[in-house]
């Protein structure tokens, strides 16, 4: 099972703020998860390449977990990430093209292109860019294929909204850390949606994440009872509306 050692250490990382995530949405095809999923096997291969090229700086695969009545949600969620210099240089269609042609070197460009087609397996890839805006960087733990990660669409209600995420829950979420139960939170902003994307009319203006460890017996968050602190949850609470957690398992990754 593929790993990742990250450096025992907070690391912010000179590119952190220049960080951008495009996240594909797929709602498949009835029938299609195994082609889906060997599929994106392929895919992984590529964005090996490509993170090796130093051409993006991540790409993961991760399954969502269903509710009841979710029906029309996507059950598989693909996340590209790339730093400020990356993105400035973002490859072209052709330019993916012509890697995959390499990395399947011997291959037919005909059988390169199946291989990596979705037509007839997705029925339908929603595409978002998020801007990250406030995080706590990571923590330098080890990453493996089955993590669970969790995020939430918000909406924020006020320009005060990332002040307060960042001065009331940042701290929460880095205590969290040093505590040992958790990895990473940040908040991104959107600032792209495809067609696609856009008819679902959503409001969400941004996405928080929290990747968790595996250490169990977290202590349920309380909310403060001194003035000045309920104070300032109240106004965090006023400030963005959240929709409840998706959960996410990592499934395929360039780690």
């Amino acid at each position: 099972m593929k790993k990742l050692l990250f450096v025992f250490t907070f690391i912010i990382g000179l590119h952190s703020y220049g960080q951008s995530t495009v996240i594909l949405a797929m709602v498949l095809e009835e029938g299609k998860e195994d082609a889906y999923l060997k599929m994106e096997a392929n895919w992984q291969k590529v964005n090996e390449a490509a993170v090796a090229r130093g051409l993006i700086t991540q790409w993961s695969v991760w399954k969502r977990t269903p509710r009841e009545g979710d029906e029309g949600w996507a059950e598989y969620f693909v996340m590209i990430r790339s730093n400020a210099e990356q993105e400035k240089m973002a490859m072209s269609v052709s330019d993916w093209e012509k890697l995959s042609y390499k990395v399947f070197k011997g291959k037919s460009k005909k059988s390169t292109d199946k291989r990596l087609s979705s037509k007839g397996i997705v029925k339908e890839m929603r595409s978002r860019t998020y801007k990250l805006v406030t995080t706590t960087g990571w923590r330098g733990l080890e990453w493996e294929l089955g993590d669970k990660a969790y995020f939430h669409y918000m909406t924020k209600k006020n320009d005060d909204f990332i002040a307060y995420e960042t001065a009331v829950w940042k701290p929460i979420a880095q205590q969290r850390i040093l505590d040992g139960y958790l990895k990473y939170w940040g908040i991104s902003e959107l600032v792209y949606s495809n067609d696609i994307t856009k008819e679902l009319k959503s409001t969400s203006t941004h996405i928080a994440f929290n990747f968790p460890t595996k250490k169990k017996n977290q202590e349920v968050f309380k909310s403060p009872e001194d003035f000045l602190s309920k104070k300032a949850e109240e106004a965090l609470l006023s400030s963005r509306d959240m929709l409840p957690a998706e959960e996410l398992t990592l499934i395929y990754s360039t780690f």
